[in-house]
């Protein structure tokens, strides 16, 4: 790819970093969200680990049936997907998927494993 093709395809920092503002969201921002029914929480892990530990409240749907149970999911909130750590590609994945399909969507950075080191409590089996 030649250097002006490149040049104005590139994000600068400034649009990248004000595009990640606007889409993730952090478990301290969720937790102390001033409209918690506004949010609707999407765990895309399996089944298994779902019911091991989650977010209070939170749907699962894993990632592999999101596609199959859209129609499930609310048009009128904000829906933070999330999976296990900052590592995982699922919650991202799972996120651009609803927003092309006209959701409005959020990350929730660093997952499962976030919330909890925040310290924030988890419903499951563990």
């Amino acid at each position: 790819m030649n250097a002006t093709l490149e040049k104005t395809h590139a994000l600068s920092a400034v649009e990248y970093f004000n595009a990640k503002l606007q889409f993730e969201a952090t478990p301290y921002g969720i937790k102390n969200s001033d409209k918690p029914a506004n949010l609707f929480m999407l765990d895309v892990r399996d089944a298994e680990s779902f019911a091991a530990e989650h977010v209070p409240g939170a749907t699962n749907i894993p990632l592999v049936e999101l596609t199959k149970k859209l129609k499930t999911l609310p048009k009128d909130k904000t829906i933070i997907t999330y999976c296990w750590h900052h590592d995982c590609a699922a919650a991202p994945k799972a996120a651009l998927e609803l927003a092309q399909h006209g959701f409005t969507v959020k990350e929730m950075s660093g997952g499962i494993k976030a919330w909890k080191d925040a310290g924030f409590p988890v419903e499951g089996k563990k």
